[in-house]
């Protein structure tokens, strides 16, 4: 298996693409520690990873608190003795409104998240690492980090600034043996766009309209992409953007 005897570690692994993830570095055999803010899903998610025959722990943390990102690398490490993988991908959009009608405070509650919870993560995240001589980290971006999409300022930001994180930290660590890489998932079928495939079918169609292989992405889709660059098979990828979105970024 890819992971075996590997440890990973996933936040906002409660649901959605986490949850994916999760379950993809579980098959692969790795032990994993499920991290939301929301501790009942990270509890479910780590159940069933369990009754799947795979090993898991569930960890309530709020990656926008450096003092709670501290305490769930020092959780992995003394559950699990160590830090192989980890996959950043806790992450929030913003209300569709034009940029002069932003509030400030939605700005910042985005950019907190998005890009500061990722910042925080991958520093405890590569010192950990150091302590094995070795890692790999995956941050998740999203299309929106290599497109200009009008009405979602802040998130098109907080996007671009976590590719722009992830590159330079990739070559300030890859001398260290770690590798840091990002993955741009277009839209998928998460829980909140099954609320839009139910509730508002017309939109939905109209996001399969928009991309050139007909459907979204399912979240396992994602996880697989994940999973390959947290593994040796990806040995030779330093901070590299892999896009995942079905053709919709093509030139």
């Amino acid at each position: 298996m890819l992971l075996e005897n590997k440890v990973a570690l996933v936040t906002g692994g409660g649901q959605g693409i986490g949850e994916a993830i999760a379950k993809c570095y579980a098959k692969a055999g790795a032990k994993v520690v499920v991290v939301d803010y929301n501790e009942e899903t990270a509890t479910k998610v780590a159940n069933e990873i369990k009754a799947s025959g795979g090993e898991a722990v569930p960890f309530k943390a709020d990656v926008t608190k450096a003092n709670e990102v501290e305490a769930m690398v020092k959780f992995t490490l003394d559950t699990y003795g160590k830090l192989d993988c980890a996959c950043n991908n806790a992450g929030k959009s913003s209300a569709t409104i034009n940029l002069v009608d932003t509030p400030v405070e939605n700005f910042d509650e985005v950019i907190d998240l998005d890009v500061r919870g990722v910042f925080y993560c991958c520093k405890e995240e590569i010192k950990a690492m150091h302590l094995n001589g070795s890692g790999s980290i995956v941050n998740i971006s999203s299309t929106s980090g290599i497109l200009g999409n009008p009405g979602i300022v802040p998130y098109n930001t907080s996007k671009h600034a976590v590719l722009g994180l992830t590159k330079s930290v990739a070559l300030e660590e890859c001398k260290n043996n770690i590798r840091i890489n990002a993955v741009c998932p277009g839209v998928t079928e998460t829980p909140l766009i099954k609320g839009v495939r139910d509730n508002d079918p017309a939109t939905y169609q109209l996001f399969c309209t928009q991309i050139p292989l007909g459907r979204l992405a399912n979240p396992e889709e994602i996880g697989n992409v994940v999973l390959f660059l947290s593994s040796d098979m990806a040995s030779y990828m330093v901070g590299a953007t892999v896009v995942v979105d079905g053709g919709v970024t093509i030139e």
